[in-house]
């Protein structure tokens, strides 16, 4: 019997050499969670864009770049994402199968960067909605979370990412178009280890609410009637959306936003938009037109169930059992995995056991 090992990148390069050297015949498997040099890429190409002025706050999105864009090996390429192309490679290399939390990543892995298919398996969140928030009777204004009874915007995140940081600082330019639409309205942000420059936009007189860490998401994505997601990079399946769906929130959000999640077309659990004027006119429309927002909230409901139900861990354990059965032979075929494990490439091996030294050595002092 192979037991399978799972672990994300950075775990796979300080310890997977322990299980190659200790246990050769398990199965080795990388849970890549998202694509940082993906995100990273982005991060890069939106501060060159602020940087130059023109293409600031969601013009990013006008000339489709940004979305066509991917890390490349090349001398010209931005050096961290180009340092962790390298490195998710190299992981995914040594792996015997990878699990991808997007089809748009899975895709991209597969043609752009050639990795094997039968090295790569979707796996996404598996999660399912909340029932409580959802009515048993369509359009029940006396329900509980109906479209009657929520009331306010949301924005969901923590701060220790950067992505969730940039959301802030571009709503904060938005909101107020948003409030002149919609006086009574107020934009309340959640999210763990907020900065002092995102504290100090927290503006009740302006309904600009800065509440920082909330260890339950009942109230904010639960009682709230649209969540606002003006996301400008990123990259994987983003939780904050999978979560306010979850809880029968329709979202407003971009296309990395949307981006691995169903086709973003007009089935989509919110709306989707590239520039400013369109993000204020239908953050006002989700929030005031009823019918709009339950179909809204029926499609996430059903793009929930479809991409991230626990229904679709079947496919995984079938992929990992067929993995598993067939270790011996995907290994021979594998030839790059042989080379990346020949001592002569294996730096990250002798970087982690100098760390362990290390620190032993830091303890017995």
């Amino acid at each position: 019997m192979f037991y399978p090992t799972i672990a994300p990148t950075r775990v796979q390069e300080a310890y997977s050499f322990h299980i190659y050297n200790e246990r050769p015949e398990v199965l080795r498997v990388l849970d890549m969670q998202d694509m940082h040099s993906l995100r990273n890429h982005r991060q890069a190409m939106i501060k060159s864009m602020d940087l130059d002025q023109k293409d600031r706050g969601l013009a990013c999105f006008k000339d489709g770049e940004l979305m066509k864009s991917f890390p490349q090996l090349s001398q010209t390429a931005e050096k961290t994402s180009y340092s962790m192309l390298l490195r998710e490679l190299s992981a995914i290399h040594r792996s015997d199968l990878v699990l991808v939390c997007s089809q748009f990543e899975l895709d991209l892995l597969r043609d752009q960067y050639g990795i094997p298919s039968e090295k790569l398996v979707l796996a996404s969140f598996f999660t399912e909605e909340i029932p409580e928030y959802f009515s048993k009777e369509n359009d029940d204004a006396t329900f509980e979370y109906s479209f009657e009874k929520r009331k306010d915007f949301v924005a969901l995140g923590g701060f220790k990412h950067p992505p969730n940081v940039d959301q802030v600082l571009l709503l904060k330019n938005l909101w107020p178009r948003i409030r002149q639409a919609l006086p009574e309205a107020k934009l309340h942000i959640y999210g763990s280890f907020p900065p002092a420059r995102i504290q100090q936009l927290h503006s009740p007189k302006e309904g600009f609410l800065v509440h920082g860490y909330v260890k339950d998401l009942d109230i904010p994505l639960g009682d709230s009637r649209v969540m606002l997601a003006p996301l400008r990079f990123g990259a994987g399946i983003k939780g904050k959306i999978i979560d306010a769906w979850r809880y029968g929130c329709p979202v407003l959000t971009t296309p990395i936003g949307a981006e691995g999640i169903g086709k973003c077309t007009d089935d989509w659990g919110g709306l989707i938009v590239s520039d400013e004027e369109s993000f204020v006119s239908n953050a006002v429309k989700l929030y005031n037109d009823k019918a709009e927002w339950n179909e809204r909230q029926r499609s996430g409901r059903s793009l929930l169930k479809d991409f991230f139900g626990t229904n679709n861990l079947d496919s995984l354990n079938d992929a990992i059992m067929d993995a598993t059965t067939n270790i011996n032979g995907r290994r021979q075929r594998d030839y790059t995995s042989a080379m990346l494990w020949q001592s002569s490439s294996r730096s990250t091996e002798y970087f982690s056991r100098w760390i362990e030294l290390k620190e032993t050595m830091q303890e017995l002092k």
